[in-house]
């Protein structure tokens, strides 16, 4: 008894100085700044984001750059869409739908309002959305301030 004893005391000494010995390192945790599994980005503006609005109707250009692993994506299909405000796109729509170029840009032309439309300034909010084969919803939106011109 006292053998069998002595062999499990020995036996529980060694398992606990290997065990001590078996240090398992930390879980790292990913970079913020990835790099990442999915990388299909885009970027959008307004040029001009501010426009005045006289007997003419003002323009701006609302532009998707579209990349993946920080390469243009061409063909990637861009949706843009009127959310508030007055203005109408290039082709007398409130959403329409662009492909991107070689260069991975997609861009609509806004219309805006005349001055004798609208009553004082305001925005514009325009969404652009990209088409995905998964779940995930990708979009942004940005803005286009116009200004009422003063002069009659």
């Amino acid at each position: 008894m006292t053998r069998l004893r002595s062999a499990f005391i020995i036996g529980l000494a060694a398992a606990t100085i290997l065990a001590s010995g078996c240090k398992r390192p930390g879980i790292e945790e990913p970079s913020p700044f990835g790099p990442s599994s999915f990388s299909l980005t885009f970027e959008v503006e307004a040029r001009p984001n501010v426009v005045l609005a006289t007997d003419v109707r003002p323009m701006s250009e609302i532009r998707a750059t579209v990349k993946r692993d920080g390469k243009p994506v061409k063909d990637q299909v861009v949706y843009f869409t009127i959310l508030a405000g007055p203005g109408q796109f290039g082709d007398y729509t409130l959403r329409t739908v662009v492909a991107t170029n070689a260069g991975g840009v997609a861009a609509v032309m806004f219309i805006g309002p005349t001055k004798f439309e609208i009553d004082g300034d305001l925005f514009t909010t325009i969404k652009v959305q990209l088409e995905t084969s998964t779940p995930d919803y990708i979009y942004k939106q940005v803005d286009v301030r116009i200004l009422r011109s003063l002069s009659d």
